[in-house]
């Protein structure tokens, strides 16, 4: 038999769950450092919890959770001493508020693993490029040195490989 306790704040966990990616992008359009992203999501995290019982029910969640991202991602650069980001209020909330016209998380989660399904597709070159730009977050400057080519040719590299990728993501897009 499986008891059912209600955690008071088990509905402001799956919301957050829910608008993850979202919560995600608004603190690294803030935070540049991986470390410190994660850590920022943590603490957004326990802040919306927190928060949860001053929460207009009635009103949408993604904007105010977007606020509550932005106010302790902005709160723990001061405390780092970092540089505060570039982004201004109202572009990381039409940011937000494009990814909820879009069908908001789940869209995203779909789109992300037919990104992973095409990456996978990629030559061995071309995703050790990716790998080297994206997720190591090298420069055209490191890659050219580390690849023994020039910039231009490795921008017109990235040009086939954003084409590549577009075309085949196109070419997964479900019918509606």
């Amino acid at each position: 038999m499986k008891l059912s306790v209600q955690d008071p704040y088990e509905e402001a966990f799956r919301h957050v769950l829910a608008n993850r990616t979202v919560l995600l992008m608004c603190v690294k359009a803030i935070i540049r450092d991986p470390h410190l992203v994660e850590d920022t999501l943590s603490d957004v995290t326990m802040e919306i919890v927190r928060n949860w019982g001053k929460f207009d029910q009635s009103r949408p969640f993604a904007p105010w959770a977007r606020g509550v991202a932005r106010r302790v991602a902005l709160t723990n650069l001061r405390k780092t001493g970092r540089m505060i980001a570039t982004l201004d209020d109202e572009v990381i909330e039409l940011l937000g508020a494009q990814m909820d016209s879009r069908g908001g998380e789940s869209h995203f989660e779909q789109y992300k693993e037919r990104l992973s399904d095409c990456l996978s597709k990629l030559s061995e070159n071309a995703r050790r490029l990716v790998i080297a730009r994206y997720f190591e977050d090298q420069s055209y400057d490191q890659m050219a040195e580390m690849e023994n080519r020039t910039n231009g040719a490795l921008y017109v590299a990235f040009a086939r490989i954003h084409q590549s990728l577009a075309k085949c993501i196109k070419r997964q897009q479900p019918t509606v």
